[in-house]
């Protein structure tokens, strides 16, 4: 469980997240949706331990991001929006490296049980240089939840992939059954995955409710988002 009282962050005299409060629930996926520049990508960086801010509280599973960092991070998996990745070493030592970071003990059987998950057992014994993006973002997702942590951060894990890999990234987040966190401003995968919405607009929650919710009554998602955000551009 992740819980965000009352955030502010600022970038010089701009403000990008004004007094935010948010409760992410355990074994849910709640989406945070919104325009770009609304504050989606600097919310899951704070939260990663990426980014400071000026005020406010920040607990991961009960630890404080603040006083207790370390506690705090290592309840998380992070994947940002573009992910970088040294090209020049195969999938399997990256992953190897990235396991040897978190001190994960069983890291052969970690790997390999994920990568067949994924559908890129067969490729992990390449170059990374040569993946498709598909691949490179399979291997990404991997190298954020290998250490099987309670809550996971994605930054738009599916946009520009091609259907098959985005079904299965969106499957794969379904079955995982731990507090998912997504940014994103595609309505098709809020209503496709998400339990949870909350609407991020001018750095601030302008609303927020099931996924079934706004859909009963708006109609769908993008009605919803257009509703509100007319109301907040008025």
């Amino acid at each position: 469980m992740i819980t965000i009282t009352q955030l502010t962050k600022r970038y010089g005299k701009i403000l990008a997240l004004d007094n935010v409060s948010l409760c992410f629930d355990d074994g849910k996926i709640i989406a945070i949706m919104g325009e770009n520049g609304a504050g989606k990508s600097t919310l899951l960086k704070i939260c990663a331990g990426i980014l400071p801010y000026e005020s406010g509280e920040i607990l991961i599973d009960g630890f404080s991001l603040h006083s207790q960092s370390l506690q705090a991070r290592t309840q998380l998996g992070y994947l940002p929006e573009m992910p970088e990745i040294y090209e020049r070493i195969t999938g399997r030592e990256f992953l190897y490296y990235i396991a040897s970071l978190r001190s994960i003990d069983d890291a052969q059987h970690r790997l390999e049980s994920l990568a067949e998950l994924m559908g890129i057992s067969d490729s992990l014994d390449y170059e990374i240089g040569t993946y498709s993006k598909g691949m490179k973002q399979k291997i990404s997702v991997i190298s954020a939840i290998i250490h099987n942590p309670n809550n996971l951060l994605f930054d738009e894990p599916v946009y520009g992939l091609d259907p098959l890999t985005s079904r299965t990234i969106q499957d794969f987040l379904r079955k995982r059954q731990s507090t998912t966190i997504i940014a994103t401003h595609s309505t098709q995968l809020v209503e496709q995955i998400a339990d949870y919405v909350y609407l991020l607009m001018k750095g601030r929650i302008v609303a927020s409710d099931t996924v079934s919710s706004f859909v009963s009554t708006y109609g769908s998602i993008e009605q919803t988002y257009f509703h509100f955000k007319d109301e907040i551009y008025a």
